[in-house]
């Protein structure tokens, strides 16, 4: 998939397609992972260990922006996982 390295404009209908589909398939996988650790796993003692789906659907389309299209190989995400840790 080509990268938006220009940012000068808008991305082509192809990108945004390819972001489209694995926007999707991380939000599925997310919501999926949540509803495993609250529901499925066992629980002896009632704990839900799970976030909502609600925090992972309000990253998932700028999550899969940055790391397939905006990330390069030489990009450290240091401070966004600390960023991330605390919220």
């Amino acid at each position: 998939m080509p990268k938006n390295t220009t940012n000068a404009g808008p991305m082509d209908t192809n990108t945004l397609q390819i972001l489209g589909s694995l926007e999707r398939k991380v939000l599925w996988l997310a919501s999926w992972m949540i509803h495993n650790a609250n529901h499925l796993r066992d629980s002896s003692d009632g704990l839900k260990v799970g976030g909502h789906q609600a925090s992972s659907a309000s990253l998932a389309t700028i999550m899969t922006a940055l790391y397939f299209d905006v990330l390069r190989p030489q990009d450290e995400l240091d401070y966004i996982e600390r960023l991330l840790k605390d919220y």
